[in-house]
């Protein structure tokens, strides 16, 4: 097979400009799974406040201290905010951050909620 002299240089040509937008596919592709794991991480830190915080005795500070604390052990979020809020009836837990960056330019943010029904001493006499 011979080629003309015209077509030279055609693959190396072709692989410049079709390499970069691969690339940029495939850290698309990266990042989504980095923003999916973090809002599973949002998720089950929301959860484990809203437990925390719904247990008989348990306040809105230490539902805060609980996903705090999940967060550390297996967190790669950023910018994280926790709120608690511990009512008569039920406990609820919000928690926001930003998901690791692979791709410069995206700032993907992911938020976690959960509620929880409130834990409620009664005694013997009044079930």
């Amino acid at each position: 097979m011979t080629r003309r002299a015209d077509e030279a240089g055609v693959i190396a040509t072709q692989l410049a400009v079709l390499m970069p937008a691969l690339l940029m596919l495939i850290m698309l592709a990266v990042q989504f799974a980095l923003w999916a794991h973090a809002t599973q991480l949002a998720d089950a830190a929301a959860d484990a406040g809203a437990a925390a915080a719904a247990l008989a005795d348990g306040t809105a500070d230490q539902g805060e201290a609980a996903a705090i604390a999940m967060l550390a052990q297996a967190g790669n979020l950023t910018d994280i905010v926790v709120e608690v809020d511990r009512g008569p009836q039920q406990a609820t837990a919000v928690v926001t951050g930003i998901a690791p960056n692979v791709v410069p330019g995206f700032r993907w943010s992911v938020t976690g909620r959960a509620a929880v029904p409130a834990e409620v001493f009664r005694p013997e006499g009044e079930r």
